[in-house]
């Protein structure tokens, strides 16, 4: 859900084709690897720690979608670029939440290549469709796809701090 939110906001910009593909790979294979390393980790950093990964993905999403929502405002648009720090930032602040998926992944299924296989390319689908319906009702409604994007990520940290 946070790929698709934040791709869709950034999908109201005019990024390439080769951008979106890059972007959606990076995304995915970013989702392979945080469960595999948050069930190398195991549940004693958290254990041990006062840091909840909720807590921290919360402030993640919320300050992405309250600068979101400030850049909505302003008269001159800030396009944000998909350079490689883009690109990983983006796929990190989308991906960090899956850390905590593979502290306990173990317990949901027993063979967890098949499991972070699966999220990998349903993760890279998701980035791929929020670009492309992001383009698409940028088409229709313009700019307000930004501001669509942007409460519906606020909406998801929400979410994500009370569940």
């Amino acid at each position: 859900m946070d790929a698709f939110a934040l791709s869709l906001s950034y999908g109201i910009r005019h990024i390439s084709v080769k951008n979106i593909i890059i972007t959606a790979i990076t995304v995915g294979v970013f989702h392979f690897f945080m469960p595999l390393i948050g069930n190398f980790i195991g549940t004693a950093l958290f254990e041990y720690t006062i840091i909840k990964p909720r807590i921290v993905l919360f402030f993640v999403f919320l300050f992405l979608s309250i600068d979101m929502f400030i850049h909505f405002f302003e008269e001159n648009e800030k396009i944000r670029e998909l350079n490689v720090f883009g690109t990983i930032f983006f796929a990190l602040s989308v991906s960090f939440d899956s850390l905590s998926v593979g502290l306990g992944i173990k317990y949901i299924y027993d063979n967890i290549l098949i499991a972070t296989f699966t999220f990998c390319f349903v993760s890279a689908f998701f980035t791929t469709l929020g670009f492309w319906l992001g383009k698409k009702l940028s088409e229709k409604i313009g700019k307000y796809s930004f501001l669509l994007g942007s409460i519906s990520l606020f909406f998801y940290s929400i979410w994500v701090l009370t569940k």
